[in-house]
Parts: C-alpha cells; sequence; structure tokens
C-alpha cells in the first residue's frame, strides 16, 4: 500500500512541470487550522532538537484535528512510527537495533514536516516566531 502511494506520488510530481507546480498558500501569524500550526511547530522542533520520540507521540496527537488531511495522515504514521521507536527507546535493549526503527521514525518527522510545508509554506512560518519579550518596569 505504502509503494503505491509513494509511486503514485512520484508519478503525480514528475507529471507536473515546475510551471504547473501549486505554489504553497502563504503562512498567516494567525493560520485557520490551529492544530495543524501546532503540530507543525512541534515537529520543527523535534527535529531542531533532536528529541526522544516520546514527544512525536503528542505531535501525533496535535494533528488529528487538523483540517488539512496531509497533516493528519503524516500525523498517523508519525505517530505509528512515534510508537515503535519510542517502545525500543523505554526498553533499551541493547541486543535490540534501533537503527530501522528510528529511521522510519526520521521518514515520519519529515512527512510531517513537508505535509507542513506544503500547507503553510517554507518554514519559518511567523507563527513559529516567539514575540520579542517586553521590557518589564
Amino acid at each position: 500500500m505504502n509503494r503505491t502511494l509513494v509511486v503514485a506520488s512520484l508519478l503525480l510530481l514528475t507529471a507536473c512541470s515546475p510551471a504547473e507546480a501549486p505554489s504553497p498558500a502563504p503562512s498567516s501569524t494567525t493560520p485557520s487550522d490551529k492544530a495543524a500550526a501546532a503540530a507543525c511547530t512541534r515537529v520543527v522542533r523535534s527535529i531542531e532538537a533532536k528529541d526522544s520520540p516520546i514527544g512525536d507521540a503528542t505531535t501525533a496527537m496535535a494533528s488529528i484535528d487538523s483540517s488539512d488531511p496531509a497533516v493528519r495522515e503524516a500525523g498517523q504514521r508519525l505517530g505509528s512510527a512515534a510508537k515503535e521507536a519510542g517502545d525500543l527507546w523505554v526498553k533499551n535493549d541493547p541486543t535490540v537495533d534501533t537503527g530501522p526503527a528510528n529511521q522510519r521514525l526520521a521518514d515520519a518527522r519529515q512527512g510531517m514536516l513537508t505535509a507542513c510545508t506544503n500547507l503553510f509554506g517554507e518554514y519559518p512560518w511567523p507563527f513559529t516566531r516567539k514575540p520579542a519579550p517586553t521590557p518589564s518596569s
């Protein structure tokens, strides 16, 4: 099933010339899809911080309420990969090769980031910026 989706996606991508490819929607400082914005912000922070897989489950949960089907689907894949990698991380069994599970997690994080980029445009998104600290008196 996954191979079919990958092949179909590749066929669709190669069928479009760069001029025909849709451009991502511009970012907004207050996105209408707050669930997607939360999940996207979390996955970026997870990738940047090289977090353990435990936090990815929260990211996956945030994506469930997204109105964007690609973000929801990417969140489901991330949740499955995070569970598998998290179980191995918690067990900490030195005889188990965690490499394949960690690779699936990295791929799922990248898939989530791709769905977010397709929805909000290139990172950094305005809604991920922290407001400047206000001086206290």
